[in-house]
């Protein structure tokens, strides 16, 4: 008599969550500190530590790209960023940190970019933060998985598609900021400059 055998199904496999990535923690950490501290100075209206008056620091803290926004946007996505490697991780999580990492980026590239061709000056608290997303994105590709059913989900090929993305979109979210102005009217600006010319008005100020 022939024995029948049932094919038993085959249960599904969940890929175990990975440890929390300290080192990518530690490096948002320090981007959050150097973007807290900038949103500090735009809230206080106060001049950086050790920024001389009328030097690069100063000259793109005061220019019209150097916004409360900006700094606050920079603060909040260095916090995302731990937030998500100090989880244990997951596919997803990964991806998700990666996206932010990329747009960072790419938001430091654009702005940098803006600081050296635009404004013609540099500021090194920004400049600092750029270099912290740099290494964030480096210590990230370096430090992917690479073995196990989800390793597909970290092929350079996929992590190239995930950080054009969002790359492209955080410098297009900047670059329509900036362009609008949300505080004063359109115009507002260059009448008063002309106002001010035609009127002969003199400023008159202090270092304090």
């Amino acid at each position: 008599m022939a024995k029948v055998k049932r094919a038993a199904a085959e249960p599904v496999v969940v890929a175990p969550a990975g440890r929390p990535d300290w080192i990518v923690v530690a490096l948002a950490l320090v981007g959050l500190g150097i973007a807290g501290y900038l949103t500090a100075l735009k809230l206080g209206g106060n001049q950086a530590f050790l920024c001389r008056d009328g030097g690069g620091c100063d000259i793109v803290q005061a220019s019209r790209y150097s916004l409360l926004a900006t700094a606050m946007w920079g603060a909040a996505l260095y916090l995302a960023i731990a937030v998500l490697a100090a989880l244990p991780r997951t596919l997803r999580r990964w991806q998700a940190t990666f996206m932010l990492v990329s747009a960072a980026v790419a938001f430091s590239l654009y702005l940098t970019y803006l600081s050296v061709f635009e404004i013609h000056a540099t500021c090194p608290y920004c400049l600092a933060s750029g270099l912290v997303a740099v290494a964030l994105l480096v210590v990230m590709v370096l430090r992917r998985p690479r073995h196990g059913k989800e390793a597909a989900g970290y092929r350079p090929g996929k992590l190239v598609g995930l950080g054009i993305t969002a790359g492209v979109v955080a410098v297009l979210l900047g670059a329509f900021i900036f362009a609008a102005d949300f505080s004063t009217p359109a115009g507002y600006q260059m009448a008063l400059a002309q106002h001010l010319k035609s009127s002969n008005a003199i400023f008159y100020g202090a270092f304090w």
